[in-house]
């Protein structure tokens, strides 16, 4: 039995929290498709941002009042384009041949809780997983953490024990370091600390009892997830990684990161997040908003092209999708206070591995009302469908190599975002 000292305890002791009253996912979950399993990395922007500011650019339109710039076609993407907002252009110019842009995008609210869960999970249940932990589910299930959430905005569902949650300000350094949260080894507050020998003997007692609790109850989830949330620590211990990297809200630090996690291995699906999109007054703020914003993807992306991936010869960017999504939009006109309020359609961007690249899918009326659109192609179809949050959500799930009909019912996955 491999020996525990009592900072890989409090390791696994975080893992075994999450643990508690969820459901395991081992020997549970149908087979994935064909479709090879990709990483993926959520990117939320909380708030609702105006799409018309790069992604669903509407110059000229009268129905819209509509930032300052000029239609730029890109690598086969018309965006909107502004020396104001430079870092737009530059992203575009660096990955549009990886990108697929998604307009149109039906959420059927507009209040930000329900918004940001359908857009997240594809569903308008309050217990639901997002895309993200499903994946991690269906493929990494047996990370140390499989599903860092760096941000405030997901949803474990049944999942939980698989989800690390870092907390704002990484509370969880507090736990792979106990000298942050403790008093000093040996100090009043601690008159006993267990050796190495004495904390083996702490595990195998632990382990003993829930093989008596497995066996008496003749098979329990909640002490499965306790007995795999042990091993999940371990490997946390060896990684070590969360420790090791200073975590602030800021945008790069969240990439930052994630990068370092995914390439370590320590997890298979990141959630990463930016907030303030919310304007009610003063929608010009969603300019330097872009700027900033875009200029995260281009970092996020230059990383991930610079590590190595799992395959010989192969980089990380390559296994990994990226899918960028604000919960709601911004109405077409200003209200009185130059702001603009919350709209039910928005857009949406998937960048990496599988994506089909330099492709539009779905548009905007000049009204910015959703169309309808054939699902295979993405292009503008009357006899079509409308684009829909659970078809966006099962088109993810598809994309990453998970079955999304074993997670979304009813709902045709959007194929055209899949090359």
């Amino acid at each position: 039995m491999p020996r525990l000292t009592r900072r890989s305890w409090l390791r696994s002791s975080f893992l075994a929290l999450g643990a508690a009253g969820l459901l395991t996912t081992q020997g549970r979950l149908r087979a994935a498709p064909k479709t090879p399993p990709r990483r993926l990395v959520l990117v939320f922007n909380s708030g609702g941002w105006d799409c018309s500011y790069a992604l669903d650019p509407k110059p000229g339109v009268a129905g819209v009042d509509a930032p300052a710039g000029k239609v730029a076609t890109i690598g086969g993407l018309d965006v909107l384009t502004d020396p104001s907002r430079p870092a737009i252009a530059e992203f575009f110019n660096m990955s549009a041949g990886t990108c697929s842009i998604v307009r149109g995008l039906q959420v059927s609210s507009v209040a930000h809780p329900d918004a940001s869960r359908r857009i997240l999970t594809g569903v308008a249940s309050d217990s639901a997983p997002d895309v993200a932990a499903i994946a991690s589910a269906v493929h990494g299930a047996d990370l140390a953490a499989p599903y860092l959430i760096l941000g405030r905005t997901a949803y474990s569902g049944p999942y939980g024990s698989l989800g690390a949650r870092t907390g704002s300000v990484n509370q969880i350094v507090t736990l792979l370091n106990p000298s942050l949260s403790l008093p000093p080894i040996g100090g009043p507050l601690l008159p006993h600390v267990p050796t190495d020998v004495e904390e083996a003997l702490i595990r195998e007692h632990v382990l003993a009892r829930a093989e008596r609790e497995l066996t008496a109850s003749g098979g329990n989830h909640r002490v499965d997830d306790f007995i795999s949330s042990l091993h999940r620590g371990d490997l946390l211990r060896e990684i070590g990684v969360v420790g090791e990297i200073e975590l602030a809200r800021s945008f790069s630090a969240q990439i930052d990161l994630a990068v370092e996690a995914l390439a370590r291995g320590l997890c298979h699906s990141v959630q990463i997040e930016t907030g303030e999109w919310d304007t009610h007054t003063d929608n010009a703020r969603q300019g330097p908003l872009h700027d900033d914003f875009f200029a995260g993807l281009t970092q996020l992306v230059t990383a991930l092209a610079a590590r190595p991936g799992s395959a010989q010869g192969s980089k990380l960017l390559d296994e990994t999708t990226i899918v960028v999504v604000s919960e709601l939009g911004r109405t077409p006109r200003f209200n009185g206070d130059k702001g603009k309020d919350h709209w039910p359609v928005t857009s949406a961007l998937l960048i990496g591995s599988g994506v089909a690249g330099g492709r539009v899918v779905g548009a905007t009326t000049d009204a910015l009302a959703g169309v309808d659109i054939d699902f295979n192609t993405g292009a503008p179809d009357p006899k079509g469908k409308p684009l829909l949050y659970s078809s966006f959500a099962a088109g993810v799930l598809a994309l990453v190599g998970v079955e999304p009909g074993d997670h979304i019912t009813d709902a045709e996955p959007l194929h055209a975002i899949s090359a």
